[in-house]
């Protein structure tokens, strides 16, 4: 194969010392149509992360599935993608509920992301105060430490 392209290389640069307009023409035409084939020929990638339903289930690989609220699927999407997991999120109607559909390979990973998401989800829940409690605790600190102004009010004769 690398013979044949070495020998073609040498022929080209021969044969373009007495390059004209019409067989430069004709030398870019016929590598471009080469290049198209060499492209068809090669096999297609397979698509990773987030994709549909149909293309998951082109893969033919089984798929499984996982409901999550409709809320969390932003977060979800993040550890899918941290844990490298093929999946196609799907909206039931009616609900607000997703599916998360995934390969039946990814399982092991699936549910470790999915250990994780739930931790993030139920455990974190009550621990993190709200913005509107903080700004009341700040409200009441800046109470408590500056002393309360005094209006006064004259009138100029």
């Amino acid at each position: 194969m690398q013979e044949e392209v070495e020998q073609r290389t040498v022929t080209l640069i021969v044969n373009t010392a007495k390059l004209t307009e019409r067989e430069l023409q004709k030398a870019i035409s016929k590598l471009l149509i080469q290049m198209k084939a060499e492209r068809q020929h090669k096999s297609p990638k397979v698509k990773r992360g987030k994709m549909t339903v149909k293309q998951l289930a082109a893969q033919n690989r089984g798929m499984k599935s996982v409901e999550i609220p409709d809320d969390s699927v932003g977060s979800f999407k993040r550890i899918a993608r941290k844990y490298g997991i093929d999946y196609a999120p799907f909206k039931v109607k009616g609900k607000d509920r997703y599916m998360i559909f995934f390969k039946a390979s990814d399982e092991d990973a699936m549910l470790a992301a999915f250990q994780e998401f739930t931790d993030k989800k139920v455990v974190n829940r009550g621990k993190k105060p709200s913005v509107l409690a903080k700004l009341q605790k700040i409200k009441e600190l800046v109470a408590s430490i500056a002393p309360a102004k005094e209006k006064w009010r004259e009138r100029e004769r």
